[in-house]
């Protein structure tokens, strides 16, 4: 069985997300892919979480960094706005 991925072990990759409605950015290495029966998950090398492909952006691609930055704030004042 052949699994394909969107990322690659030993990737250099930003994670973005959003906590306690602040955008949080950081850059880490994959060290590990695992799947399940519902998602295929990262394992990094300094971070000690796994994480979905949707919270992962390739460290060259800043444009898809500044992108994801963007919409989660979007997405934040949404929430506050309610």
């Amino acid at each position: 069985m052949k699994i394909q991925t969107k990322y690659e072990i030993g990737d250099k990759v930003w994670i973005v997300y959003e906590n306690k409605s602040e955008v949080c950015v950081y850059d880490d290495i994959i060290a590990e892919i695992g799947v399940d029966d519902k998602r295929i998950y990262y394992i990094l090398e300094n971070a000690c979480i796994d994480i979905g492909e949707e919270e992962i952006v390739l460290y060259e691609d800043t444009d898809k960094l500044v992108e994801k930055i963007k919409q989660i704030m979007e997405d934040i004042r949404k929430k506050e706005s309610k």
